[in-house]
C-alpha cells in the first residue's frame, strides 16, 4: 500500500515538473514573441507615417500630425550629437543638413531631429544636446525620444537615418542621407535634397527607399 502511494506521488511530482517546464517555455516563448513585436518596422513608404508626440530640448512639446495638419512637409533625422557619420555633414566644411534647410527655407518644410537614445547614454543629455546645436548651428526642434518608442515604429537603426513625410502625412522617403556611407565626407547624390525636390513639387519620390548607413541607436 505505501509503495502504491509512493508511485502515485512521483506521477504527481513528475507530471507538475513537466508542467512547470512547459509553462516556463510558453513564458518564455511569449517574451520572444513581445520583443519580435517590439522592433517589427510599421512605418512604409506610400503608408501613413506613425504620429507621434515628443518634447524638444527647450522641455516644448511637437506633434507630428500637427505639422502636416498644416500642409507641411516635415523631414526627420534620426540624430546623435557624439557619432561621426551625422558630425561629417555638419563640419564646417560640409553642413549639409543646414545647407538642404537652407535651400527649403521658402517652402513649407519642417525639419526635425530625434535622439532616441536611452536616457542614460551620453549623447541623450539635454545640454550635451543644447551645445552641440548652438555649435552646429542647429535652429530647428531636437527632439527626445528616450523610451525608444518612436525609433522602433519607424524602425530607425542609426544616425542619420532619414525619412520623409508630405503634406497628406505618408511617408515619402526613407533612407540615407546620400551615396557615401563612411565618416569622411558627403557622396555626390544627396538621396534627401532630391526626395525633397519631388515632394515639395508634389511628384512621386523616384528613389523612395536607400540602406541607412551610421552609427547604431542606442535605444
Amino acid at each position: 500500500m505505501q509503495l502504491n502511494v509512493l508511485k502515485k506521488s512521483s506521477k504527481i511530482s513528475f507530471v507538475s515538473t513537466l508542467a512547470a517546464i512547459g509553462l516556463g517555455a510558453t513564458m518564455l516563448g511569449a517574451g520572444h514573441l513581445e520583443n519580435k513585436k517590439e522592433t517589427v518596422m510599421n512605418a512604409q513608404v506610400g503608408e501613413l507615417a506613425p504620429d507621434f508626440t515628443l518634447t524638444d530640448i527647450e522641455g516644448v512639446e511637437h506633434t507630428l500630425s500637427d505639422y502636416t495638419a498644416q500642409g507641411q512637409i516635415v523631414v526627420l533625422e534620426w540624430f546623435s550629437p557624439m557619432c561621426p557619420f551625422v558630425k561629417k555633414h555638419y563640419r564646417d566644411d560640409t553642413k549639409t543638413m543646414i545647407n538642404i534647410q537652407n535651400d527649403f527655407a521658402g517652402e513649407d518644410v519642417v525639419w526635425l531631429r530625434v535622439n532616441s537614445a536611452k536616457a542614460s547614454h551620453p549623447s541623450a543629455k539635454v545640454e550635451t544636446n543644447k551645445k552641440t546645436a548652438e555649435q552646429w548651428g542647429i535652429t530647428t526642434p531636437i527632439l527626445f525620444d528616450a523610451k525608444g518608442t518612436v525609433g522602433k515604429a519607424y524602425g530607425a537603426k542609426r544616425t542619420p537615418e532619414m525619412y520623409i513625410i508630405n503634406s497628406a502625412g505618408v511617408l515619402a522617403y526613407h533612407g540615407a542621407i546620400d551615396n557615401r556611407p563612411d565618416a569622411a565626407a558627403p557622396g555626390e547624390v544627396n538621396y534627401v535634397r532630391n526626395a525633397l525636390l519631388q515632394t515639395v513639387a508634389d511628384e512621386a519620390v523616384s528613389e523612395s527607399k536607400t540602406k541607412a548607413y551610421g552609427c547604431s541607436i542606442k535605444y
